[in-house]
């Protein structure tokens, strides 16, 4: 079990603050997106709150590669929240 624990990694969860989200629209496109990702556990976005909640597998992808897709959408990640 102990050896299955370290492939597989650890689920970190993190809350993004994201600027540029405007309508129910923009935060279901970054949902999809990250989601469609390897490693994404679970992605939301909140138009609102202007923050995303992504979380994902360290061992499967980095947070560099989930702000690209985030502002490869046309959003600025601004940290975490």
């Amino acid at each position: 079990m102990e050896m299955m624990v370290n492939i597989m990694g650890k689920n970190k969860k993190v809350t993004l603050k994201v600027s540029g989200m405007h309508c129910m629209g923009c935060s279901g496109s970054i949902g999809k997106a990250l989601s469609r990702l390897d490693g994404i556990e679970h992605a939301e976005a909140d138009h609102e709150k202007g923050t995303a909640d992504v979380t994902y597998n360290e061992k499967s992808i980095g947070m560099e590669k989930i702000a690209e897709v985030i502002e490869d959408l046309g959003y600025t990640v601004e940290g975490e929240a």
